[in-house]
């Protein structure tokens, strides 16, 4: 049976978090993940509220920052998660998201001074080691620990993942992690096989990595309804004017010209307008959106392009998707 996550934003409450955990647990789905904005809520809590509502599930990040968490603080957080859930808790990590970062004094670009290679890498080396009972030094350029060491090593070391779509960072994981999600929530199948490519070469040189992916999925039988709810989804508006290029859309026939009304009510801060002004085919090329057997068929696109741990990230009906996407159907 092929495995599948199931994954939420901040948005939720823990009361919801642990509804959707109980219903991903008795639909045999491998995992729950949560994203983290420390000005929405933060993602530990969030799993926190899951573990107690579930058996079998695993419970991850997707992802903590290593901006704002030190990594002793996430070495032994996480510790008690595998302890609280026995076993099933994963720590998911990454530089953390924008626009939030900005707002707190760190800019994601230009990379030449946030630095996500040495900053990672550095945070990875002091978990890796602190998880696995080691004593760790390190007089690093981000992070300078001497001598620390766990008290309570976890009987189970958490498997961690990094959330990056940087081909450097991507190149290097099969040295510094159990797994890589390579999205979150908004990639085509022709980019995902790109990063996914990445990381297979890299598994020359280190360890087996495994592939995960948020991806946006809003399942309904009533296709209009579904594809105007995902136009107007706030996460696909913003990657859209301010984050994806143009090339990203080339498979799918649509240029800049296509692109400029979404992009022009982003700046005026409109955003009924830009979800009016979204191409249909933004939606074939980023999402799940429609009836439940177009949207598995269009997931099959995506593990044919390397994704081994789809993480399916519902809006609207999200009852429906999990249905729709229950590992035993799909």
């Amino acid at each position: 049976m092929e495995r599948v996550g199931l994954g939420f934003n901040p948005s939720l409450s823990p009361d919801m978090i642990a509804k959707y955990a109980r219903a991903a647990d008795e639909s045999n789905f491998d995992s729950l993940w949560v994203h983290e904005n420390p000005s929405v809520r933060d993602g530990i809590t969030l799993l926190s509220s899951a573990i107690s509502s579930t058996s079998r599930l695993k419970l991850g990040t997707g992802c903590i920052s290593v901006v704002t968490r030190h990594p002793l603080l996430a070495s032994t957080t996480f510790a008690v998660l595998g302890e609280m859930s026995h076993g099933r808790a994963i720590m998911g990590v990454g530089i953390g998201g924008f626009p939030w970062l900005p707002s707190i004094g760190v800019n994601v670009f230009p990379i030449q001074q946030t630095r996500p290679m040495k900053r990672v890498t550095e945070f990875l080396k002091i978990t890796n080691g602190l998880l696995s009972g080691e004593t760790v030094t390190l007089d690093g350029e981000f992070y300078k620990v001497k001598g620390i060491k766990l008290e309570n090593k976890p009987s189970v070391k958490p498997p961690i993942y990094l959330a990056t779509a940087g081909p450097r960072l991507l190149a290097a994981a099969g040295k510094l992690v159990d797994g890589v999600i390579i999205s979150p929530a908004l990639m085509t199948p022709e980019v995902t096989r790109e990063k996914a490519s990445l990381i297979k070469r890299a598994e020359e040189s280190g360890r087996r990595v495994d592939v995960a992916s948020y991806i946006l999925a809003n399942v309904s039988d009533d296709t209009d309804k579904a594809k105007a709810e995902t136009k107007s989804y706030y996460f696909l508006v913003y990657q859209v004017a301010e984050v994806l290029k143009s090339e990203t859309f080339a498979s799918y026939d649509l240029s800049d010209d296509d692109l400029a009304g979404v992009r022009d009510a982003w700046r005026k801060k409109d955003l009924g307008a830009a979800a009016r002004a979204m191409p249909d085919g933004v939606l074939d090329a980023l999402t799940l959106t429609g009836r439940p057997e177009d949207c598995i068929d269009r997931l099959s696109d995506y593990r044919k392009a390397g994704v081994e741990l789809p993480i399916i990230m519902p809006i609207g009906d999200v009852n429906a998707a999990i249905r729709t996407f229950a590992p035993s159907r799909v």
